[in-house]
């Protein structure tokens, strides 16, 4: 009986205009804006390979350890492939971050802080055609399943029988999910072909494993909303106030609720003044300056002749040793007032993530919100994913590091800032004292640049990057449960309310 009746309904539904409308602009918004998202995935990534081959250029002509720091290395998120079916918060946030003894790759705070909850901006994706067309489809079916039968006076007649309520109700939701099924399922397929289509996206194992994840909450999703429809439905006894309830209902999921939660976050728990941080921010950098002032320069300043590429190219033996002793004593001054710098920049950025985190939980009750949080997980686009990609930069900042001190015995060995010989060091002397003329020194410094070979770094650390699969769906796996306990909570209201629901 329960089949019978979800054919029924699911026959009567695919003649309606509201479904025809609903299809049609799936299939047109999909056809329209999916070339535009991957054609910008494809500019995104190009930008990429330009950015990575460009630095690695740069890094691969430093002439000593000390131009590592300074020429190089930067290091670049990959663009997230899935980012047409969610974006999340990419593009929001930077995806690059230089490394260096100078300072600590971490998330830039004011970005977040423009809007604590970046992911209310309406940015065009896949899972947004969902969440507003095919979600609006989903409430205009299910809002008058029961109010709609009992206007026409069709529930009296359709309980009569043996028909229990159970029963009606399951065929009504399985008929709901049905006709809701045609539209998700084309849109996904138009949209994975004209992403398949596209020659520079490859589709690994992985990504297929999250698009069919994707698909599936969507269903899930998409029925959580048929069930609030399906309960607003059993509340009213006329289809106009069940579809204006169902309207409101919408609304208020979409747009009311995560506003009201990023306001009530920043009521519940403010943050520390932008002018407080800023403050100790200065007084790092002031002690900074202070530490970097008691270092002695250990000789008399004498000007050195010819930077190229952040190297030193000749001078005098005092300031080959004035220049030694300060590189050994002032670089780890900067490594240690860079983690200081860190330390005040985490501890507000943490501030703000965690009034974030209090916003998501109060916009919880809207499975819209729910979908957002999931779908953005599975693409890697989430805050998440970016303090993932900010955790490796420190440690790949870390690697880099121990690398350069390494090679140049804790940053003591002239290799660090100069090639300059003993050869060089005579030639330079000459000039000083007027042995050699401006133009001889002149030529013979524009040959010495051209003999500077670069460093080998054929063993230098590469910065690996790779979203990690498990812990995506690990961070999706609680907003998944939800969703899920929204679909039995507002079924199990929907049954209580058709209980008592009279049908006269």
């Amino acid at each position: 009986m329960i089949w019978t009746i979800a054919k029924k309904d699911f026959l009567l539904n695919l003649m309606t205009f509201k479904f025809a409308v609903g299809v049609i602009l799936c299939i047109v918004l999909m056809a329209v804006f999916m070339p535009v998202l991957v054609k910008d995935y494809q500019q995104r990534l190009k930008e990429y390979n330009e950015n990575v081959a460009a630095n690695e250029a740069k890094l691969h002509n430093a002439k000593v350890y000390f131009g590592i720091f300074y020429i190089g290395p930067n290091i670049y998120r990959p663009p997230a492939m899935l980012s047409v079916f969610s974006k999340g918060i990419e593009g929001h946030l930077d995806d690059s971050a230089r490394i260096g003894p100078h300072n600590v790759p971490e998330i830039n705070a004011r970005l977040i802080a423009v809007n604590p909850y970046v992911s209310i901006l309406p940015v065009w994706d896949v899972s947004l055609a969902f969440k507003i067309v095919v979600s609006a489809l989903a409430f205009l079916v299910a809002c008058d399943v029961i109010s709609g039968e009992r206007e026409r006076e069709t529930l009296k007649l359709m309980l009569s029988g043996t028909v229990t309520r159970s029963h009606v109700l399951l065929g009504k939701l399985l008929a709901g999910l049905m006709i809701l099924l045609v539209p998700l399922t084309i849109a996904f397929l138009v949209g994975l072909l004209i992403l398949a289509s596209s020659s520079m996206v490859d589709l690994t194992t992985s990504d297929w494993i999250h698009i069919g994840l994707m698909y599936l909450v969507s269903l899930i999703f998409i029925s959580a909303i048929c069930n609030i429809g399906l309960f607003v439905s059993c509340l009213t006894k006329r289809s106009a106030i069940s579809l204006m309830l169902g309207l409101f209902f919408w609304i208020v999921f979409i747009t009311v609720v995560p506003n009201v939660s990023v306001h009530l976050a920043t009521r519940i728990r403010p943050l520390e003044p932008e002018d407080a941080v800023e403050e100790r921010i200065r007084l790092v950098d002031q002690e900074k300056k202070s530490k970097v002032e008691e270092i002695p320069w250990a000789g008399q300043e004498v000007q050195s002749e010819g930077y190229s590429q952040w190297f030193i190219l000749v001078c005098n033996k005092e300031r080959m040793d004035c220049r030694q002793k300060r590189f050994t004593m002032n670089t780890p001054v900067d490594m240690k007032y860079a983690d200081k710098l860190w330390e005040v920049k985490h501890r507000h950025l943490g501030d703000l993530l965690k009034q974030k985190e209090l916003a998501d939980n109060l916009s919880r009750i809207s499975p819209v919100f729910l979908y957002e949080n999931v779908m953005s997980a599975l693409a890697g686009t989430d805050t998440a994913s970016y303090q993932y990609f900010m955790a490796r930069a420190r440690a790949y900042r870390n690697e880099v590091i121990d690398y350069v001190r390494s090679k140049t015995d804790n940053f003591s060995s002239p290799l660090y800032f100069t090639q300059c010989t003993e050869a060089d060091i005579t030639v330079y002397q000459e000039y000083l004292d007027g042995k050699m003329s401006e133009e001889d020194f002149q030529e013979w410094k524009k040959k010495k640049i051209t003999q500077v070979l670069p460093l080998d770094l054929l063993d230098f650390p590469q910065f690996i990057y790779k979203s990690d699969a498990v812990k995506s769906l690990n961070r999706a796996i609680p907003d998944l449960l939800l969703l899920i306990f929204a679909n039995v909570l507002f079924f199990a209201l929907s049954f209580l309310a058709f209980v008592k629901y009279d049908v006269r």
